[in-house]
């Protein structure tokens, strides 16, 4: 675990289909909660790009905000891919320390798999709809410690009523996993939700502090 602490600056990285707008809230509670990072919101144009350009525009992002500093991150569904595509390059213009996803699939999203057969989906979610499908990104993470909020309903339905087994409404718990990572939490959230729910704000905190999910008692979804 590194002896840094908190990073001097921390972004949030919104999913596909939503901006940077969608992660104001939560901002909102982490500068509350951890004042000693300053909060920054990354919007990037996600039915549009490939998760390799999103990742990019981060990296550009970053290097101005910054300035060689350490940087960490909490981030939505496809956010938390493209912070670990970020992760994966050999080059990056800030040291990278913790990252916290928010029902990220790791592993792939059956529901991708799955949308990505229908040209009005493909044309309305962009290249990232084919490529949560089938990711190839290295479960290994080379600069960040990880940890990852998983939502569980508690139920085998999804939103498409498609899946037979635990999910948060979109990803299935196992798709949100990630061999590795530094912690792991399941938390009764829907997937479009948790960037609104008040307990992901607390156990993003937590983690962006000490590296671990110590979530306060009566942390309310």
């Amino acid at each position: 675990m590194s002896s840094l602490q908190i990073a001097p600056h921390t972004v949030l990285v919104h999913g596909l289909g939503r901006t940077r707008y969608d992660m104001f809230l939560l901002a909102r509670r982490l500068r509350r909660l951890i004042p000693e990072t300053t909060v920054h919101t990354f919007g990037y144009a996600s039915r549009h790009l490939t998760i390799s350009q999103a990742a990019e525009q981060l990296d550009s992002f970053i290097a101005k905000i910054a300035q060689g500093a350490p940087v960490s991150f909490v981030a939505h569904s496809l956010g938390g891919i493209v912070v670990r595509a970020l992760d994966s390059y050999g080059t990056i213009s800030a040291p990278l320390h913790r990252l916290v996803t928010l029902g990220s699939p790791h592993n792939g999203a059956t529901i991708a798999r799955i949308l990505k057969n229908y040209a009005a989906m493909r044309s309305l979610f962009g290249p990232a709809l084919s490529e949560l499908g089938d990711l190839t990104l290295s479960k290994r993470s080379n600069h960040l410690e990880i940890g990852c909020v998983i939502g569980s309903l508690h139920s085998v339905w999804g939103a498409l009523s498609i899946f037979s087994e635990d999910n948060d409404g979109l990803v299935l718990v196992r798709e949100a996993h990630l061999e590795g990572c530094q912690s792991e939490i399941m938390i009764p959230v829907f997937h479009g939700v948790f960037p609104f729910s008040r307990r992901a704000a607390d156990l993003s905190a937590s983690f962006l502090r000490t590296g671990l999910f110590l979530p306060p008692q009566n942390s309310a979804v």
